[in-house]
């Protein structure tokens, strides 16, 4: 049996206590999952509970799903303000007033060049004519505004909602826009998880066409907030050729499919190097795109070389609009607008 219907199994026979029937039929919970490393973790939406409710509701799930096979730890997520039906996973629109496409960019481990692979992304969609936001969802590590060379941070509108920063035709948010850069942000998930859901939920992003969310590395916390409250249309996967990065890559593939995200496919990232005499290496091993396909269970989007030429361009917040990276993402963002009908 798959480890989400022993979850659910568990739960089925909790009623929802706001008097909606089962709890499961209400659509109360969400997120079912078991992580590689036994956290079983699930999205609980409180509304219309009172606060006792909602401690003694959640207190009897983590009960229930900490006794499941392979569970070692439980992780509940309360969110509340549930977005209107419509507004599910790979539905256009819904979730963020304004935006008709949330796309996710993530990434099993750290180090495969993921942000990067976001920020080239987003301005290739904006190359093609679509209005285009970028939303650094890594809290702990993030750097987007670094690589789009901003300064300063974010202001608030009289309404008290965040206005996006502009920069190389992209509406831009994140943490390091609006934290004191060099200081640490020492959040635990739930509280990461929510401030994530409120800088896309509350911000002043006008009318886009997409809104490209940079996720942090793995799969965690806001990987499951992005999946039952921002209404993504889908989520790109950056991996390396390397064994390692290819099995973690199949992991947060996995867990897309079983949020019920559509995967829009996989970039393979830093995949060869050209030598100064013109010879190709591969640092990471050769690109195997059935192995690929077999491994992850993603379509094949694009192959990115290593181009050393990027560095101080990206460093110095100047990316550019040409070159073998930017040309190669300029095809995947055509290939994705089609798919979304933009």
């Amino acid at each position: 049996m798959d480890t989400r219907d022993t979850l659910r199994q568990r739960l089925a026979d909790l009623a929802d206590p706001a008097g909606s029937g089962p709890l499961l039929a209400s659509g109360r919970v969400s997120g079912l999952v078991v992580r590689d490393d036994g956290t079983a973790s699930a999205i609980l939406a409180v509304d219309g509970l009172t606060r006792q409710q909602a401690t003694a509701l959640e207190a009897e799930i983590r009960q229930r799903l900490a006794g499941a096979p392979g569970v070692a730890q439980v992780r509940i997520i309360q969110t509340a303000e549930r977005p209107a039906a419509s507004a599910r996973p790979g539905a256009p629109g819904g979730a963020i007033a304004g935006v008709r496409h949330v796309i996710g960019v993530g990434s099993g481990k750290g180090g495969v060049g993921k942000s990067t692979v976001a920020v080239h992304l987003a301005l290739a969609l904006a190359r093609r004519g679509h209005a285009t936001g970028l939303l650094d969802a890594d809290i702990h590590g993030p750097c987007v505004q670094i690589l789009l060379g901003i300064a300063g941070r974010a202001q608030a509108d009289a309404e008290r909602r965040l206005i996006p920063v502009e920069a190389h035709g992209l509406k831009v948010l994140g943490m390091g826009l609006l934290a004191d850069p060099d200081r640490a942000v020492a959040w635990r998930g739930p509280m990461i998880a929510g401030a994530v859901v409120q800088m896309a939920t509350g911000a002043s992003w006008g009318a886009l066409d997409v809104l490209v969310v940079d996720l942090p590395p793995g799969t965690g916390d806001i990987h499951l907030a992005l999946a039952q409250k921002l209404a993504p249309s889908g989520v790109v996967v950056v991996t390396t050729p390397q064994a390692l990065a290819v099995a973690d890559a199949r992991r947060a593939v996995a867990l897309f499919e079983q949020l019920e995200v559509p995967v829009l496919g996989l970039v393979v990232n830093m995949a060869e190097l050209a030598l100064p005499g013109g010879q190709l290496i591969h640092p990471f091993g050769p690109v195997d795109p059935g192995r690929l396909a077999r491994e992850t269970g993603a379509e094949l989007l694009a192959t990115l070389p290593m181009d050393p030429s990027l560095v101080p361009l990206c460093d110095a917040g100047t990316p550019p609009a040409s070159g073998p990276v930017p040309h190669a993402l300029d095809d995947v963002a055509g290939a994705l607008a089609r798919r979304l009908g933009l």
